[in-house]
């Protein structure tokens, strides 16, 4: 059975990036590749801490979640890879044994460099076995514009220690994992910040907020600040509407208020997507697009919503995905939350006055099937009128009402 890091067993070079990494963030890959390029090293290893001893009592995301974050964000990068030794390790993990544990693994003589930033290179002469440790490795020091004295305490280390120390100069890269956790504790976007796939990790594992994936009321407070932000102030009164009248059609019908609620909220969140962007992530989320969905992109916002309600709201919940997923078109086999949707966009307290709108309102409490086969049958006299196709998914929506109608 081949090792855990049996990639390594023929690397004769290999940059290594040490840190909690809590999380990962766009700095820490900025360095990663910075340190690539300047030294073309065969292999560029993330070592996400175990128990880092430079942290005493201080809390960090669990071991197995940090290293998820890694292992997301630089899979796409060919030089880079991630390693569990620290976190496999038991007691502090001292960089010195990290190093030595490589140096066992690699081809012998395989030069190993040690990134660190100048703060923590500033502090080295206080890390554990010091002086093995620089014997054992060449240390890459990442200098950013303000960073003093560095050059002169190499100088002094490499007369005391016989050293090998490189100084990488970067610009400067404000970027604090300790602003990205505050920031996602209160729900702000970090995307500009750390990969999308570490922000989507560490916001459905509630790592640095109560959030989690719970379909809570902190979380629905959260999505509704958020799509505010998002949406135009009369598409949001419109989703508040949905999502008012999904709970009260839920209560009546028997079906899950909250997640009635949930699916009403974010119903509309691709909406107002433009058209060139409802088609490059429908391409780029994997949803195919038949011939009338072609021509009429604008349906295409109830896929793409049920795609952003997962990837931006962090819902996993599939009946309320799947309630999104055909809000606009309907389904033929529509479950009772479906129908409540599909209804509550359609009679919202908030929406104008239309054709039909009084008359479905009227049967709303009543016959749900006739009141959405009302409402369907309004919206394809409409699509007749302006020379658009009638989607198949509608026909059979349709034909399933009428028969349950009956």
């Amino acid at each position: 059975m081949p090792s855990t890091h049996d990639f390594l067993e023929r690397c004769s070079s290999l940059a290594v990036m040490g840190g909690t990494f809590d999380p990962i963030h766009n700095g820490h890959l900025a360095v990663a590749e910075a340190v690539n390029n300047a030294y073309r090293p065969q292999r560029l290893l993330f070592i996400p801490a175990g128990d880092p001893p430079h942290k005493p009592g201080k809390p960090i995301s669990p071991a197995l979640d940090r290293f998820e974050m890694v292992l997301r964000s630089i899979s796409h990068y060919p030089a880079f890879d991630v390693s569990m030794m620290e976190i496999n390790r038991s007691g502090p993990s001292y960089t010195v044994d990290t190093i030595t544990e490589l140096k066992n693994i690699c081809l012998p003589g395989a030069e190993i460099l040690l990134v660190v930033g100048a703060d923590a290179f500033l502090e080295i002469r206080t890390w554990f076995d010091v002086k093995r440790l620089l014997s054992l490795c060449k240390i890459v020091v990442v200098v950013r514009p303000g960073n003093a004295g560095v050059e002169e305490f190499a100088e002094k280390l490499q007369e005391d220690f016989d050293s090998r120390i490189s100084i990488l100069q970067m610009p400067l890269l404000e970027i604090s994992a300790t602003h990205i956790r505050k920031k996602i504790a209160r729900g702000e976007g970090v995307r500009s910040l750390m990969p999308q796939t570490a922000e989507e990790y560490a916001i459905s594992h509630g790592l640095y907020s109560a959030c989690g994936t719970e379909l809570s009321d902190e979380r629905f407070e959260w999505a509704k600040s958020k799509l505010k932000r998002n949406m135009s102030a009369r598409r949001f009164l419109h989703t508040l509407g949905v999502a008012e009248e999904a709970e009260r059609l839920a209560k009546f019908y028997g079906v899950d208020a909250n997640k009635a609620r949930w699916a009403g909220l974010l119903h509309d969140c691709a909406k107002e997507f433009s058209a060139a962007k409802k088609k490059y992530l429908c391409e780029a989320w994997g949803i195919e697009l038949d011939e009338i969905l072609e021509n009429h992109t604008d349906i295409t916002h109830q896929m793409l919503g049920a795609e952003a309600a997962y990837r931006d709201y962090y819902v996993r919940d599939e009946e309320v995905l799947g309630a999104i997923r055909y809000h606009t078109t309907g389904h033929g086999e529509m479950t009772m939350l479906d129908k409540i949707i599909c209804l509550a966009d359609y009679i919202e307290p908030y929406r104008e006055d239309y054709e039909e709108l009084e008359n479905m309102r009227k049967y709303a409490y009543k016959n749900i099937n006739k009141a959405l086969y009302i409402g369907m049958k309004s919206t394809n006299k409409d699509l007749k009128t302006r020379g658009l196709a009638i989607h198949p998914w509608n026909k059979a929506a349709l034909k399933l009402l009428k028969k349950e109608m009956e």
